[in-house]
């Protein structure tokens, strides 16, 4: 069990590596939504809506997750020769102590994605939006690693995308669920002036 753990802290080591690029480039693009941001409000007399500021954080922040996804799952790895689809259900989780890190390292890889996407907008809040662009992302990512030949395309890989992004999801949803109470807890003492 201790070697499972020492290996999937150095998978996550590895993806954070990748991070101070990911939120370089996150700036870049949040500086560009910015001057468009800015050009609409001033040149057109538009007004930015009232959680602009929010959603441009927690875009700055996906965006940095997703670049770091893409550089550990496609854009820093080598072809190779990995061979065609494996359809085996958790067959790797049997055969040594790697594979099970691996395996978890795919489930704590989108546990991000469950927790950040969800905060975008109301729409992608329900889990019935969310989790078919979870799992067609999983998907994306497993298709362009087999015609690249960039790593193995599992069914393994998908699903534990899919379990990691359900427990984000869950955390989305405890994190929700704290900011609203404490939003009526404010609106009640604000109400009554008092909080007992």
């Amino acid at each position: 069990m201790s070697q499972i753990k020492t290996l999937v802290i150095m998978q996550l080591k590895s993806a954070l590596s990748y991070l101070t690029a990911g939120f370089a480039y996150a700036a870049g693009i949040t500086c560009f939504v910015l001057v468009l941001c800015a050009v609409w409000k001033f040149c057109l007399h538009r007004k930015t809506g009232r959680f602009f500021w929010w959603r441009l954080l927690v875009g700055f922040f996906f965006l940095a997750y997703i670049y770091c996804v893409l550089q550990l799952t496609i854009l820093s790895r080598e072809p190779g020769n990995y061979g065609d689809i494996d359809w085996r259900f958790l067959v790797r989780w049997n055969e040594n102590d790697s594979q099970k890190a691996f395996l978890l390292a795919n489930i704590i890889m989108f546990i991000p994605f469950g927790v950040l996407f969800p905060m975008f907008n109301k729409v992608f809040a329900h889990i019935l939006v969310t989790f078919p662009v979870a799992v067609a992302s999983s998907i994306c990512i497993e298709a362009l690693q087999l015609k690249y030949q960039l790593g193995f395309c599992q069914l393994d890989d998908v699903v534990a995308n899919a379990v990691g992004f359900l427990i984000g999801y869950l955390i989305f949803l405890m994190l929700r669920d704290v900011y609203l109470f404490g939003v009526m807890l404010w609106r009640w003492v604000e109400r009554d002036g008092r909080l007992y």
